[in-house]
């Protein structure tokens, strides 16, 4: 089943369908829930639009080939807010960067809108941090490495590109080794 808890402040249109099911609109502090089976084909696709006056976009809220054994309790919880569409209490995602090298690394890790400030982590020792991808799935952390052995730019968490790569707990983990 799938959850919907629209819980902006401000007036937004939530509008959910399937390929075959108009499911509808959902008013500002409202939660809709539905249920459903995935078909033979794992192809089973819900997606809700979300409009404000600030803009809007349309996420797919159910898609079986990454939600089928993501959703705790077999029911995928959706929170619409005013800074984030997230997974109810998955909505936090973390990245964690553990140093494998035997010396010690120096990173620097930002957004468009976040200045993490400067980490050395020694051999071994990881650092880590948490946030909510944004409303329309652009978010991007991208950090700054210095080893011994050379520096490099990369791009750390891009929402499009790791929302199904990072499912351990909604964690991304980062090894810095030797060979990069």
């Amino acid at each position: 089943s799938v959850s919907v808890t629209n819980k902006m402040a401000s007036n937004v249109v939530i509008h959910c369908k399937s390929k075959n099911d108009d499911l509808g609109f959902i008013s500002p502090g409202n939660s809709y829930e539905w249920g459903f089976r995935v078909n033979l084909w794992q192809t089973t696709l819900f997606f809700c639009g979300f409009y404000t006056k600030n803009g809007g976009g349309v996420y797919d809220i159910f898609k079986a080939d990454r939600d089928i054994n993501r959703c705790p309790t077999n029911t995928c919880i959706w929170d619409v807010q005013d800074d984030a569409i997230g997974q109810g209490s998955l909505a936090t995602v973390r990245v964690q960067i553990t140093n494998q090298m035997a010396s010690n690394v120096t990173i620097h890790c930002k957004s468009k809108n976040d200045d993490l400030g400067i980490h050395v982590i020694s051999s071994g020792q990881s650092y880590g941090w948490g946030f909510k991808v944004n409303f329309w799935q652009t978010t991007l952390f991208f950090c700054g490495f210095t080893t011994e052995k050379g520096r490099g730019v990369y791009d750390i968490y891009k929402a499009r590109r790791d929302n199904l790569r990072c499912l351990d707990g909604n964690t991304c983990f980062w090894d810095v080794e030797d060979d990069g």
